[in-house]
């Protein structure tokens, strides 16, 4: 029986220059200059954003540019404060609430939060964070295979 391809041998093909159609891949046009290190958090970060902030530029460290990508991951990191100011309030309220005539509805900052989280997915994607986009963007992960006690 066969195995399963890999994402990234899916995407890419059998060889780093051919897609998985055979046909030759572009070049690339401009090779930016990837980050070295963390740039410092903008002022406009809360606890959790500025926890993000450093994870994700040590985790794109091989594709993030300061000058390009500061912008959408400080977005993304203060969503990232957004979604857990939200979640808080709805741990303090729970998740159903009085309604306008005392019937018991779902916290309205649900559908905020959901709302929000939205956006947040598709950056993270298109930024890279999510196995296919990194993947295509020729960064796989190292694969291991599981010890024989887990099997």
């Amino acid at each position: 029986m066969n195995s399963p391809k890999r994402v990234e041998q899916r995407l890419t093909g059998r060889r780093a220059t051919r897609d998985a159609g055979g046909r030759k891949l572009p070049e690339p046009v401009v090779v930016l200059a990837a980050s070295s290190t963390v740039p410092k958090p903008p002022g406009s970060l809360g606890d959790a954003g500025r926890e993000v902030w450093g994870r994700l530029w040590v985790a794109g460290q091989a594709w993030l540019s300061v000058e390009t990508d500061r912008d959408v991951l400080t977005r993304l990191c203060e969503a990232h404060d957004e979604r857990d100011a939200m979640r808080e309030q709805i741990a303090l309220d729970g998740f159903m609430v009085p309604g306008s005539r005392g019937q018991l509805r779902p916290h309205p900052l649900l559908t905020h939060l959901r709302a929000l989280e939205t956006p947040m997915t598709h950056w993270e994607s298109v930024y890279g964070f999510t196995p296919r986009p990194r993947a295509q963007l020729g960064h796989a992960p190292k694969w291991r295979a599981f010890p024989s006690s887990m099997s």
